[in-house]
């Protein structure tokens, strides 16, 4: 069983992650390139906003294979999103995807005491389906036709953990 870790990623890191990042083909149709400078842009502007809508490094065995981002925290209303990106398909059907959530959720909780923490995928994404409702996400709303995809409109489908009392 590989070790799954979260923690924030240094810019080294950052660029390990996306010069090997491939889309997901069913998720953003558009190849993916490399790009130097524009990585370290994005980077500083993850580390700009850290505050409201940390990052984290998704690492199996010290790699980095994905990260995970905790946004539009409302810290009144305790609540909060969470998604996740994984390198690549080998990356994917290995249980990293629902370990770094559950680990994600526990830092929600823990860490930045969130309660409500809200998840969104595409209709087709069953994947991403399965892993949030094996974690306890409830489906709260499904919007019609949000997505354009190359292959059609596709629907949002928008899911809330809780905090148990």
């Amino acid at each position: 069983m590989s070790d799954i870790v979260l923690r924030p990623c240094t810019r080294d890191e950052y660029h390990e992650f996306f010069r090997e990042y491939e889309p997901d083909p069913m998720m953003d149709p558009h190849p993916y390139r490399y790009q130097r400078t524009h990585v370290d842009h994005c980077f500083d502007f993850d580390e700009m906003r850290k505050s409201d809508s940390p990052i984290f490094g998704i690492f199996e065995n010290g790699r980095i294979v994905g990260t995970l981002s905790l946004s539009r925290m409302d810290h009144l209303a305790h609540k909060c999103e969470i998604g996740i990106v994984l390198q690549h398909d080998g990356c994917k059907n290995r249980g990293i995807g629902t370990k770094a959530m559950k680990l994600g959720l526990e830092l929600a909780v823990g860490q930045y005491n969130m309660c409500h923490i809200w998840a969104d995928t595409m209709g087709h994404n069953k994947r991403m389906q399965h892993v949030l409702e094996k974690l306890g996400f409830e489906l709260r709303e499904t919007i019609c036709g949000v997505y354009d995809l190359p292959s059609g409109k596709e629907d949002r489908l928008v899911y809330c953990w809780e905090v148990q009392a």
